[in-house]
């Protein structure tokens, strides 16, 4: 998967943007937000977002004062496998900061990225944006499947049972991974 960073976000998109990506680290359950950080405040240090490679930042470099809107820095190719968190970073940032990314998949390798479709659900119903788009191709079977939503329903940090957050988990994953191949398989049919 490649990301580009093709423009200057609006400041009230960008505020937008690190407003939803604050929200959704508290809705996560701890295992599923990055590793190392234990507040939502760590993820925009000075207002720059850096986490696996992608860096969002105010300033075309760090040595510059803040500008008044958000430079975006390009970085290519650095989602080899996107884990939840991050995609549901990739949703919001297409939705939010709209014309400022553009994220293509490398059909050679659909199979072994996950999807957008889990995330996509999970943001729709946590975040109560029915209105989120995926930035990329999705299984509509999957969006309309009331057993996936099911699942992603009770992945939140307002579920306080490990065992069965565990369990939702395992689920998911395998949902991801089921759904990579049928997209997979999709694609090797047309």
């Amino acid at each position: 998967m490649n990301v580009y960073f093709v423009a200057t976000p609006s400041q009230d998109a960008w505020i937008d943007f690190t407003l939803a990506v604050t929200e959704v680290f508290w809705l996560l359950p701890e295992e599923a937000r990055p590793e190392g950080i234990t507040e939502a405040g760590q993820l925009f240090d000075g207002m720059i977002f850096e986490t696996a490679g992608l860096r969002v930042s105010p300033g075309a470099e760090e040595n510059i004062p803040m500008q008044p809107v958000p430079y975006v820095k390009e970085r290519v190719g650095f989602f080899q496998h996107p884990d939840f968190f991050h995609r549901l970073v990739l949703i919001l940032i297409h939705n939010l900061c709209p014309g400022s990314v553009r994220i293509e998949r490398n059909d050679s390798k659909l199979s072994k990225n996950p999807g957008w479709e889990l995330p996509l659900l999970w943001l729709r119903h946590h975040l109560k944006r029915p209105e989120l788009l995926a930035p990329g191709e999705v299984d509509e079977a999957a969006l309309a499947d009331d057993s996936i939503l099911y699942h992603l329903e009770g992945y939140s940090s307002h579920n306080d049972d490990p065992d069965e957050l565990l369990c939702r988990w395992r689920v998911i994953v395998g949902m991801d991974e089921v759904l990579a191949v049928r997209l997979n398989q999709a694609h090797s049919a047309a």
